[in-house]
């Protein structure tokens, strides 16, 4: 997790109980789990692997003009088309990719996978990868590992750190009034993250999702 819950315990300057860590530690996960929701996309790092299908749809592009006339003295020839095969885009459901560290591909009807090699079979975009292999029905199987630089953007931690106080802090109030037997006059903050705190992030959200 980005944040720990010995971090929250430093940002709030107080000692957890062991019960209060291990709620600690579901109210980050959560949270964590909210934002990338939000962003639609891993805040850290994180290793992934996916399967897919490879489409029924994809068409040559003519490397050349349908009709070529080549004059001689003797004759006149039409030339046969030769056609280029472009490559699929498999997209990722996780982005920014930052490594691939696997790709294999299983013919249709075949038991056995062949690892494909980086740069000859396929190459890596930040969305996805471009396969120079296979054909329709084919099943690619992707490794890779992909996320934002969640240490590095200060301001994801920041955010994690103050829904957590709130959410903490709102579980404390409630213990605290049931254990006095009254009600506390204390006004329950705002859980989960504020739509300004989402708005200052909202340039790192992913805008598409394949």
């Amino acid at each position: 997790m980005l944040v720990s819950v010995s971090d929250l315990s430093k940002y709030m300057d107080i000692r957890f109980s062991n019960r209060q860590e291990e709620a600690a530690e579901f109210v980050l996960e959560g949270l964590q789990s909210e934002l990338e929701s939000y962003l639609r996309r891993p805040v850290e790092p994180t290793v992934f692997e996916e399967t897919y299908v490879l489409e029924s749809n994809h068409t040559g592009v003519p490397m050349s003009s349908f009709f070529t006339n080549e004059s001689s003295a003797s004759t006149d020839t039409v030339s046969m088309v030769s056609y280029m095969q472009p490559p699929q885009t498999v997209y990722l459901r996780n982005s920014p990719v930052i490594e691939v560290e696997e790709v294999t591909l299983r013919q249709q009807g075949s038991t056995t996978a062949a690892t494909l090699t980086d740069g000859i079979d396929y190459v890596v975009r930040r969305y996805g990868i471009d396969v120079f292999r296979g054909f329709a029905n084919d099943v690619i199987t992707v490794s890779y590992t992909a996320g934002l630089a969640g240490e590095g953007i200060k301001v994801f931690k920041l955010m994690l750190l103050r829904a957590a106080t709130r959410e903490m802090q709102n579980m404390h109030d409630d213990v605290v009034g049931i254990k006095d037997l009254e009600t506390r006059n204390v006004a329950p903050l705002e859980t989960g993250f504020l739509e300004k705190e989402l708005l200052a992030v909202k340039r790192w959200r992913r805008s598409r999702v394949a």
